[in-house]
Formats: C-alpha cells, sequence, structure tokens
C-alpha cells in the first residue's frame, strides 16, 4: 500500500495517513459492528462486509489520486470491521464448550497461514504484473468467498442459535467480566509486542546488515511456529487444562521471545526469539479467544468479540509508535524496545492471576 500511495504522489506524511485509514476505521468499526451482529445475526453483516471489501480492494486499482485511496482505504476499515468478530461469534455460536480451544485454535491458524503466504505472494505479483494485478486477485478471492459463505450458511438462522449442550444456568453462571478482561488484558500486552517486532524488528535486521528477505523469514519463523501450536493438539489444551495455564504460560513465552529478541546479537538468535514468541502466541490465541465466546451469551457475543478486536488493533499501534519513539530516545540500545515490552508483558502476567481469582461477578 504505501509504494501505491508514493506512486500516485503522496507525499511522506500522507503514506502515512494512507497506510493508517484502514487501521482506524476498522478500530472503529469492530466496535460498531458488534451491536450489528448481535442485533441483526451474524451472516447478513458478514456477507455485506464482504462485499464492501471486495469493492473497496478493487477500488485501489482504479483511484487516480492518494486522496482518492484514502476514502478507499476508510471504507475497507469499516466494510472488514464486522467480518472476523463475526466469523468468531459462529465458531462461539455452534461449538461446544469442551470443544472451544481446538476450534479457536483451528482457526487461529487459518489466519496465521494466508499472514504468511499472502505478503510474498504479493511482492511476486507486483514484480511481474503491477500492483494493480494485487488489487484484482484480492478481490476475486473475497467475491468468491463471500459466494461460498453464502451458500454454506443459507440455513443459519436470523438470530445467533445456543448449542443445545450449553444450558440456560450454564451461561448464567459464566463469570463475563472476569473473562473478558483476562482475555482483554492479555490481548492487549501481547500485541503490543506484535507492533514492536513489526515496527522495531526490520529496522534492528537492517542496523545488523541483513536483507529485507531475512527479515520476511524472520516473520515467517513467527508465524509458522504459532501455526504449528495452534492446529496441533496444543492448541486444544485449554479444553483440558482449563483457559488460564494456557494463557499464563503462554504469557510468559511472548515475553521470553521479546527478551531474547531484546539481548540478541546474531540473527540465529533472533530467529530463536521469534520462534519463543510464536509458541506463546499459539498457546495464547486459542485460549483467549474462547475465554470471549465464554464471557458472553450469543446475544452478546458480537460484542464481545467486537471489542477483544478492537483491543488488538489498539495494541498493535501502540506498541508500533511506542517503539518508535524508544527508538528516538537511544540511538545505541536497539533491543531496548523488545525488552521494554518482555517487562510489559510479564506485567500482565500477575494481573491477568489476580483477575483469575476475583469472584464471580456479572
Amino acid at each position: 500500500m504505501a509504494p501505491h500511495a508514493r506512486n500516485l504522489g503522496a507525499s511522506a506524511a500522507l503514506v502515512g495517513v494512507v497506510v493508517a485509514a484502514y487501521s482506524v476505521t476498522n478500530l472503529f468499526g469492530n466496535l460498531g459492528a458488534g451491536f450489528v451482529l448481535d442485533r441483526w445475526g451474524r451472516r447478513g453483516p458478514i456477507i455485506l462486509g464482504l462485499a464492501i471489501t471486495a469493492l473497496a480492494v478493487l477500488s485501489y486499482a482504479f483511484v487516480r489520486s492518494p486522496e482518492q485511496l484514502l476514502v478507499a482505504r476508510a471504507i475497507h476499515g469499516i466494510g472488514a470491521a464486522a467480518l472476523t468478530p463475526g466469523a468468531f461469534s459462529i465458531i462461539g455460536d455452534w461449538v461446544a464448550s469442551d470443544q472451544r480451544g481446538r476450534a479457536m485454535g483451528l482457526a487461529g491458524a487459518m489466519i496465521a497461514i494466508p499472514a504468511m503466504i499472502g505478503p510474498p505472494v504479493a511482492g511476486f505479483l507486483r514484480d511481474a504484473w503491477g500492483a494493480d494485478s494485487v488489487f484484482f486477485l484480492d478481490a476475486a478471492v473475497l467475491a468468491i468467498t463471500l459466494i461460498a459463505f453464502a451458500a454454506v450458511t443459507r440455513g443459519l438462522p436470523y438470530k445467533a442459535a445456543r448449542r443445545v449442550a450449553r444450558s440456560a444456568k450454564d451461561e448464567a453462571a459464566t463469570p463475563i467480566g472476569r473473562l473478558m478482561l483476562s482475555a482483554n488484558v492479555t490481548l492487549f500486552a501481547v500485541t503490543i509486542g506484535v507492533g514492536v517486532l513489526v515496527a522495531h524488528l526490520p529496522l534492528v535486521l537492517e542496523s545488523q546488515g541483513e536483507s529485507a528477505a531475512r527479515s520476511g523469514f524472520s516473520f515467517a519463523i513467527f508465524a509458522l511456529v504459532a501455526i504449528l501450536v495452534m492446529a496441533s493438539p496444543i492448541g486444544g489444551a485449554s479444553d483440558r487444562l482449563g483457559r488460564f495455564i494456557p494463557v499464563l504460560v503462554g504469557l510468559v513465552g511472548v515475553a521470553a521471545g521479546l527478551a531474547l529478541l531484546g539481548i540478541a546479537e546474531s540473527y540465529g538468535a533472533i530467529a530463536v526469539g521469534m520462534a519463543v514468541f510464536g509458541l506463546g502466541y499459539g498457546l495464547i490465541f486459542p485460549a483467549a479467544t474462547a475465554l470471549v465466546t465464554e464471557a458472553a451469551g450469543a446475544g452478546r457475543r458480537g460484542r464481545a468479540f467486537g471489542i477483544f478486536y478492537a483491543v488488538y488493533s489498539l495494541g498493535v499501534a501502540i506498541g508500533s509508535a511506542g517503539s518508535g519513539r524508544l527508538a528516538g530516545f537511544y540511538e545505541e540500545p536497539l533491543g531496548l524496545p523488545f525488552l521494554v515490552a518482555a517487562v510489559i508483558v510479564l506485567v500482565a502476567v500477575p494481573i491477568v492471576g489476580v483477575i483469575r481469582r476475583q469472584p464471580v461477578a456479572r
């Protein structure tokens, strides 16, 4: 997106605004999408969101000024806001409680796989046929997904249905405030670390004389390890051990990975740090999303996931911006942003532990 904005004549400052426009509108859209998903069900908002997203991505190929691109990016962020909360709400509606960790792990792996293969495929297409080919392919994939989703979910009821196995008594006993707070504190701490990785790791590798390809490979290591954990039986550990044990162990793993990155002096050490980070993330994501699923009944699950993914966007944004500020204050200690992020994640461990032991409150 940044090269595309530059090719349209955007200044350096406007490029940043264009890139950030999606995240900003998506963050606020997530909050609003939750109410829509709970009021009008899952199917309609997801179909509408896919249609808007496909048209917005397609419009990238036809805009002729950075201002037009900015508008398209903003619409894209709003259109996509219902997709992930809606999809995870459907999983929560239809998967039994003793299988949710496993189901959320598989869903997380399905997110991570395209996130790993998409960038190199897009780079190849852009080099071979230009940026427009990326947008055309992306829009086509979204259109196909829309058709497939509409066909498969034709029998989905207007209102979100509860599984028979989950009784009204079970739902009434759910500690909504405690579970939601635990999941969001965990996610916020972890995504601050993700934001630091995205913004700062390429700069560290560049300072060490590593290529852009090495930087991309580092993120592939993180994604691959997270995928293997989430897609394996480990991803369902929270179904057997409870949600909090994988969350707490995962937080320690994420903090350890960030600490390793903070003291790494070779590419091998950085690769190990990314692998450890991926291991912790792979443990956390299925358990945290299962916590959100159990934090609210079917009538409020859309809002719960809307808040959850808004927190995700906020954490990444704070981590990215904060790492830049720290790097600007200190020129020599390149590992400082990683170490600060590691401390933040470690602080979340006792906080989540204390929340875990609080009395049930609705």
